[in-house]
């Protein structure tokens, strides 16, 4: 791996930093001695992880309690950050539904797009910006195995990864030229809050660690536009590549039910 601090900058921006994939990069890059500014809903969470970081590793840690789905968040993060050169753009923020689509609370399908579509395409749009001025920089936008195949049951949060794959693969051609790094992460099933919602999940050999999903996008980035973590998952999304496309999305269904049904007798 790479010195990212020489390479980048000192400072990155997580989103979604509170827990899971988000926590597992501050402390990754902090470790490396890179400063971080926690961004998440949950102060209580962004406050505890940043006296451990900072006891841990003497790195310099801004928490910013913020709502990425409320208008003008940015204003307010602008301002909080101030002059720090952020190098470093981790896009991990995101919210997820499970179940049928007739059912789901339009509202809060709305809530989901904005958080995983819409805020991470406008914190991009203005980091890019500073890090093109720099000629250096690094972007990871967190996409998802179910960004390769159609997801009954999970129909506007696999969209929604779907995006942002396809918004960090396109950024990875447009701003290597402004010697910035692009990369789509896909993480399959996960050791998240979300997963854990579902005990049939959990459990199985398809979800990774949090360590192992990090690892895999920093040994990526730099190196390609996209990656998918875990040899498991990629043997099964490129298998399902070879299928009819009804076939495909018929499976696809037939196991996302049984998880959602597992979910709801489970919790």
């Amino acid at each position: 791996m790479v010195n990212l601090k020489d390479r980048y900058g000192s400072w990155a921006v997580v989103t979604g930093s509170s827990s899971g994939i988000g926590e597992e990069f501050a402390r990754k890059l902090a470790s490396l001695g890179i400063n971080i500014i926690l961004i998440a809903r949950r102060k209580e969470k962004l406050e505890f992880l940043a006296h451990e970081l900072q006891s841990k590793h003497d790195v310099d840690i801004l928490v910013i309690s913020l709502d990425l789905t409320i208008d003008n968040f940015l204003e307010e993060i602008v301002e909080k950050i101030g002059d720090r050169e952020v190098g470093i753009l981790i896009n991990n923020a995101g919210s997820g539904y499970v179940g049928d689509f007739i059912n789901a609370d339009v509202d809060k399908e709305i809530k989901m797009i904005k958080l995983n579509c819409i805020a991470p395409t406008i914190l991009t749009h203005h980091f890019v910006k500073e890090m093109a001025e720099r000629k250096k920089g690094a972007v990871i936008f967190l996409g998802s195995i179910l960004s390769f195949q159609p997801t009954p049951y999970s129909a506007t949060y696999s969209s929604t990864k779907v995006f942002n794959t396809f918004l960090g693969d396109s950024l990875w051609y447009e701003l290597k030229k402004y010697g910035i790094d692009v990369l789509s992460l896909n993480p399959g099933g996960t050791d998240t809050e979300f997963v854990r919602l579902s005990a049939k999940v959990k459990n199985s050999p398809l979800v990774r660690s949090t360590k192992q999903v990090v690892e895999t996008a920093l040994n990526a980035l730099g190196k390609k536009p996209s990656v998918m973590d875990g040899l498991l998952n990629k043997f099964l999304i490129f298998t399902g590549r070879l299928l009819p496309r009804r076939i495909l999305i018929n499976a696809s269904g037939f196991i996302s039910k049984k998880l959602y049904e597992g979910k709801n007798k489970n919790g």
